[in-house]
């Protein structure tokens, strides 16, 4: 490989990473919540999932500064998921979407944290600024608890940090964010060589960094978040009995314990047992819709994402900005998304009597985020704009499935996306009519 090669595939495998993560942390921070959270925990359960969801968009930002980067240097831009074997010396640990867990956040602490050797020598380099003393007993308090959880956790394969491919050190950001606990989605407009380098440590800085006590005001690392979440996870045990001499009845009341939603383990529309061991299959009717309409819509803004890289970012004023226009509905997807997998998170997941009303504790779908057959655009401009319209076409008749049923929930909001997805392909039609016509198909 060249130098520039090489560059390029890390940056691809930085882009899978950080598109990874993003899907794994939304997955996590929608299965919290529930009647089951006991009335006490309640609070600190909607923190954790305000901080996480943070986490989720500030890798949003990541994974769209890594696509301009690769722009910049004349490189393919790179929207896909974890892609054996490049990403094995890097990925901190196999794809897994999972309900939110003292296991699963400690894989998440890994992930984000800064090496063993920076968090050991941080207080002899930043004399003045002294860290917390959580983050000085990290390494021996915390860390050896945290690698068997990851240990148990990922299996067969060596898990990593994001640091290992990203860099980074402990050094803080000259300008410090002014709210430490909203998101700060950083999404750098790249031109030069020098802006590169920086979105880069700018990006690691924002995952690793421990924050310094001595500067309140800094935002929070997704390391410092998931710690603290972590520690939270610990402090409820505790109290629950994980100090008590009898480990039997701490374990118990332990276990009672738990944050978030009956939701399954990576979920799926697609009932192939060769595939999967059967648990995480949608059964029930609807909430399979409900699953498929998702992973359209998923699909919808993969591909809207995709069709901005190849627009024109400056249109003369006379002409609209299409480019702008399709950003926009990038945005409005991350509603529908939202919208939708809070739907799937309080449907079941087995099929149910008709009438039924679905248990406080029963299994419930999850949001699936499967990723589509290919994310690869036509050559041919009027195509892709054509393959926009069809999909929303297949969203409309998702929607009037869903409609049919004599009990759908939700209603509302299937009209109000019927009718939306109707504007849109009215939209792309006036668009195919102003294209040239040596970008028109063929009749």
């Amino acid at each position: 490989m060249t130098w520039k090669d090489h560059l390029v595939m890390l940056l691809h495998i930085g882009a899978e990473i950080e598109h990874s993560l993003m899907v794994q942390y939304l997955y996590a921070a929608y299965s919290l919540g529930g009647e089951q959270v006991p009335p006490r925990h309640r609070n600190r359960v909607r923190r954790w999932q305000a901080s996480i969801l943070a986490v989720a968009k500030e890798e949003m930002g990541h994974f769209l500064t890594v696509q301009n980067i690769l722009t910049l240097i004349g490189a393919p831009i790179n929207l896909n998921r974890e892609d054996l074997p490049w990403d094995v010396p890097f990925y901190p640990f196999p794809f897994r979407l999972e309900p939110l867990s003292m296991e699963s956040v400690a894989c998440y602490v890994f992930a984000e944290m800064p090496s063993e050797k920076e968090l050991a020598t941080a207080d002899d380099e930043n004399s003045g600024q002294k860290l917390p003393r959580r983050y000085l007993t990290f390494v021996k308090k915390d860390l050896p608890r945290i690698k068997q959880l990851v240990k148990r956790r990922t299996l067969t394969r060596k898990p990593h940090r994001v640091g290992e491919l990203a860099g980074g050190s402990l050094k803080q950001p000259d300008e410090p964010a002014t709210d430490n606990r909203r998101a700060n989605v950083m999404i750098n407009r790249i031109a030069t060589r020098s802006q590169a380098i920086a979105a880069l440590k700018a990006l690691s800085m924002q995952g690793e960094a421990p924050l310094v006590a001595a500067r309140k005001a800094d935002e929070l690392s997704h390391f410092d978040r998931f710690l603290e979440i972590y520690h939270g996870f610990e402090e409820i045990e505790g109290r629950g009995g994980g100090r008590t001499k009898d480990k039997a009845k701490a374990k118990a009341k332990a276990k009672a314990w738990r944050p978030a939603r009956r939701v399954p383990i990576n979920p799926t529309t697609l009932n192939d047992p060769a595939a999967s061991d059967g648990a995480g299959f949608i059964e029930a009717t609807q909430s399979r819709e409900w699953a498929s309409l998702f992973n359209l819509r998923y699909r919808l803004l993969l591909r809207y994402l995709a069709h901005t890289f190849r627009l024109a970012r400056v249109t003369r004023a006379d002409t609209p900005n299409l480019r702008a226009m399709v950003m926009h509905r990038v945005f409005g997807e991350m509603y529908n998304l939202k919208t939708i997998a809070g739907i799937l998170m309080r449907s079941p997941l087995r099929n149910m009597a008709p009438g039924a009303r679905i248990a406080a504790d029963a299994a419930c779908a999850g949001p699936p985020f499967e990723m589509p057959y290919a994310l690869n655009l036509s050559t041919v401009e009027t195509d892709i704009w054509i393959f926009h319209r069809d999909l929303l076409g297949s969203s409309q008749r998702i929607c009037k499935t869903l409609l049919s049923h004599p009990d759908a929930e939700d209603r509302a909001y299937l009209t109000a996306l019927f009718e939306l997805d109707s504007q849109a392909r009215t939209w792309i039609d006036q668009i195919l009519v102003g294209l040239a016509p040596t970008e028109r198909p063929f009749e």
